[in-house]
């Protein structure tokens, strides 16, 4: 499965499932019926998988759409149950992350509500794993796999039998063979990033040096105006910065309000002519402003990138992560939604 929710992790929804599905995907997952219905709409006819909560409506939304779904409460179940269209359905189940999943005691009344309902078709069995990239230590990692066929076990004897199995996430599927399952879910690393130092140590340490991730993802806008800034005059609100001789400051057209973080003010590198240049003063809602002093022949008009590579240098997700104190995945999604970054 490669996993496309959250806009295929700010990489765009459409170009990522058509490229996910080319390269031998067997199956889309997403978040919410709202991404499936995009999907459908956009042609992608390939078996898709709701991974988040689904209520009543969207349950017969993706009934008509052929879209299998999670269901992790018993309103869940229920919900699917009356929803009237025929649905195939993945229980999800709880096994450490405490946030989707039925637990032990809700699985006879989850199997008589989805049981006796003609309409459901419970096809898979999956859970979550809640403690597998922040730690090189997996003891609590391989407990919740005990505890997945603990309910595996438990749903055969109630005659829920071959059921897709699935809990691999992408450090999971980096790390081990045996936790593919039928499913194996895949989403940071599909799209070219490591979920975490932990897993890159964790993999290494196993010998997996042909794994290799490049990161997808370019992000880049066009420089408004390069501007000449005498030594002793001041950038941006606040007066931040100050010019210590006389400099060229170029403007980009990128600010929070675009997702570009505030908090990387006078702190992060956007790359031109493939150097970096330094950001100065404070991030504005429309607007930042680099140093290019050093890059005597940036102008107008070239290309400056703020996460991706150019010529020899590259800002990766990582970068940013820890400069923002965040995770890649925080800084793939910043740019929001891409339709809304189409240039005219």
């Amino acid at each position: 499965m490669a996993v496309v929710k959250a806009d295929a992790y700010g990489h765009g929804l459409l170009i990522a499932s058509e490229a996910f599905l080319a390269g031998g995907a067997d199956l889309l997952g997403v978040h919410s019926v709202a991404e499936a219905v995009r999907l459908r709409d956009g042609g992608i006819v390939a078996p898709i998988l709701v991974l988040g909560p689904v209520n009543r409506n969207e349950a017969e939304t993706a009934a008509g759409l052929g879209v299998e779904i999670t269901v992790g409460s018993l309103p869940a179940c229920r919900a699917a149950a009356e929803c009237g269209g025929a649905l195939k359905v993945h229980l999800k189940v709880e096994t450490g992350v405490n946030r989707q999943g039925l637990v032990e005691t809700e699985i006879d009344e989850a199997v008589k509500i989805l049981g006796s309902a003609a309409n459901i078709a419970v096809v898979g069995l999956s859970s979550h794993f809640a403690d597998i990239e922040d730690t090189t230590d997996h003891e609590f990692a391989e407990a919740q796999m005990t505890r997945l066929a603990g309910y595996q076990d438990n749903l055969a004897t109630a005659g829920f039998e071959m059921l897709a199995l699935h809990m691999s996430c992408s450090a999971a599927t980096l790390l081990w063979d045996r936790s593919h399952r039928d499913i194996a879910r895949v989403g940071i690393s599909a799209y070219g990033v490591w979920p975490s130092k932990e897993t890159l140590v964790s993999v290494r340490q196993r010998g997996r040096e042909e794994v290799a991730l490049d990161p997808a993802v370019t992000w880049r806008v066009t420089v408004s105006q390069v501007r000449l800034v005498p030594e002793g005059e001041t950038v941006g609100y606040g007066r931040s910065w100050k010019a210590m001789t006389d400099s060229r400051v170029a403007v980009l057209p990128v600010g929070y309000s675009d997702g570009w973080p505030r908090a990387l003010s006078g702190g992060g590198h956007v790359l031109i002519r493939g150097r970096r240049a330094p950001l100065i003063g404070r991030i504005c809602m429309n607007l930042c402003m680099v140093d290019v002093t050093h890059i005597p022949d940036a102008e107008a008009g070239d290309q400056a990138v703020l996460l991706g590579s150019q010529g020899d240098e590259i800002i990766a997700p990582e970068m940013l992560a820890g400069l923002l104190g965040t995770i890649p995945y925080e800084v793939l999604t910043l740019p929001g939604p891409t339709w809304t970054h189409k240039p005219l």
